[in-house]
């Protein structure tokens, strides 16, 4: 044994004979063992074994000792055998307690085929899935659930079952079944237990057979105010100071699943009223802004259907003749819609979009990219909000760990303690279906408009400089905003790294 900045270093392991266990193998997200090429392998006399294609890589080896609060010792391993391993015990540790609900024997093969199906969308609601993916490889077809932001493999169907399966949702959801070379689209709405459930289906013809997805919208979800977002006191504040204006834009940013629809439609549950007109263009309508049992108006949503040329211009444009006083667009896609957006936000309307971006000051840059000029958007924009989900501790079996204060300023440079910090990994119970976690919180970054910042974005500066003055004036960064979470111990470093990027 060798040391090597007093963190201990083995020879090489075989990793072909380690088993792994489920916990220790949780104390490091996926993403960060492929991207290190770093596998948790035990617990021993409370040191963590791990193994490392590259030893002598400092930065990694400190990472992980200060998310898992275990000391390390370290062996050696390839690149290739340490993909090998994980892919191995990934497949060995899926959830697959669920395959006898997925039984596909006896009957009729209609019936059969019906009553899995059933028994899946059951499965998913219970398991709070946001999408299924039903993915056919060589093998067979592999059931997928993304249950808070990460994909599980609850069940693998043999080849044979797999068209009667695809068939039948395709059925459910009025698609052509003859036509397996093409993408197509469709929707089932079901009522699972006492829930009113939308399913949005997607197919995609692959290799080796059509690929189908269905994203699950719950109609009977309670509509969140402002107040239940998880955002800390003074940052709500300031975001309901730009929601109540009367006229200019305000823009929510972020990856496909990171919340955006979630912040738009609690703005719109806050502004909604009896004296105000609200136009929505979505694209899918994912909750009724006013329901049934409610006897209000106030409130008009439209789907949007670019097959017939309905696209999220045309509907805008539409929309302005309508004597709108809020429009939210459900996505700034293109230039035409911006600019559209841009004129209606300059002719005394507030308009709520959405747009893919990493941060709040690159979407300055990222409205420019599109083509619209500086001045416009320092005239017309009010505030940008850039948010993440972090999956949440489950609370049942949290497990605390002290990280000293050397590790502290390793990890948190910025952060200043002179004392040991309590914080929390995930380690799994029956409560979190082991996965040591329950739920999904936001974090947040809003850039507001004021004159220092119109100056900047009027001289056409980088989002660096942007982002820099921002920060001068008080804005908490998405990776700020979440290691706040990470001492609250709420969640966890590696989640928070996982989500975010400096």
């Amino acid at each position: 044994m060798v040391s090597r900045g007093m963190i201990p270093i083995t020879t090489t392991v075989d990793l072909t004979k380690q088993k792994i266990s489920l916990e220790v193998l949780k104390l490091l997200s996926v993403d960060y063992i492929r991207r290190n090429t770093v596998l948790p392998l035990e617990i021993k006399a409370n040191k963590l074994s791990v193994a490392m294609s590259d030893p002598s890589n400092l930065k990694v080896a400190r990472d992980v000792q200060s998310m898992t609060g275990y000391e390390l010792e370290i062996v050696t391993a390839s690149s290739q055998s340490i993909g090998e391993a994980l892919d191995r015990h990934l497949k060995t540790l899926s959830a697959a307690a669920y395959c006898k609900d997925l039984d596909f024997s006896g009957g009729a093969p209609e019936t059969r085929s019906s009553q899995t199906i059933d028994r899946l969308f059951e499965i998913a609601m219970d398991r709070r899935t946001s999408d299924i993916h039903l993915e056919p490889q060589p093998s067979g077809l592999f059931v997928r659930l993304r249950i808070d932001g990460v994909l599980h493999t609850i069940h693998e169907f043999p080849k044979t079952q797999m068209a009667a399966l695809t068939s039948r949702i395709k059925i459910m959801a009025a698609m052509d079944i003859a036509e397996k070379r093409l993408p197509q689209d469709g929707q089932i709405n079901v009522q699972v237990r006492d829930k009113k459930i939308d399913l949005r289906i997607s197919t995609l013809p692959g290799k080796h057979g059509e690929k189908v997805v269905i994203r699950l919208l719950d109609k009977s979800a309670t509509l969140l105010n402002l107040g239940h977002l998880g955002m800390d006191a003074k940052l709500q504040s300031q975001f309901e100071t730009l929601v109540d204006k009367p006229q200019g834009i305000i823009l929510v940013t972020g990856p496909t699943g990171s919340g955006k629809s979630t912040t738009l439609y609690a703005v719109l549950n806050r502004l909604k009223s009896p004296f105000k007109n609200i136009i929505t263009l979505e694209d899918p309508i994912e909750f009724d802004l006013i329901t049934a049992d409610s006897h209000e108006a106030g409130a008009t949503q439209v789907q949007m259907h670019p097959k017939i040329g309905l696209t999220f211009a045309a509907g805008l444009r539409a929309s302005l003749r309508q004597d709108p006083d809020i429009i939210m667009v459900g996505e700034i896609r293109d230039q035409e819609t911006a600019e559209v957006a841009i004129k209606s936000a300059m002719t005394g309307h507030l308009v709520l979009s959405s747009l893919h971006t990493n941060s709040a000051p690159e979407t300055i840059g990222r409205l420019r990219d599109i083509g619209i000029e500086s001045y416009l958007i320092a005239s017309t924009v009010l505030g940008i909000m850039a948010q993440r989900l972090v999956r949440v501790l489950c609370k049942s079996c949290k497990s605390p760990y002290e990280l000293p204060e050397r590790a502290l300023k390793s990890i948190f440079p910025e952060r200043v303690t002179t004392a040991k910090v309590t914080l929390y990994r995930p380690k799994g119970c029956a409560e979190c279906q082991g996965s040591g976690y329950w739920g999904r919180r936001g974090i947040y970054e809003l850039l507001v408009m004021n004159e220092a910042i119109r100056e900047l974005i009027h001289r056409d500066v980088r989002s660096a400089e942007i982002k820099k003055a921002a920060q001068a004036q008080g804005m908490k960064t998405l990776r700020e905003s979440g290691l706040d979470l990470v001492f609250q111990g709420s969640t966890t470093v590696d989640e928070v790294f996982r989500n975010t990027v400096e």
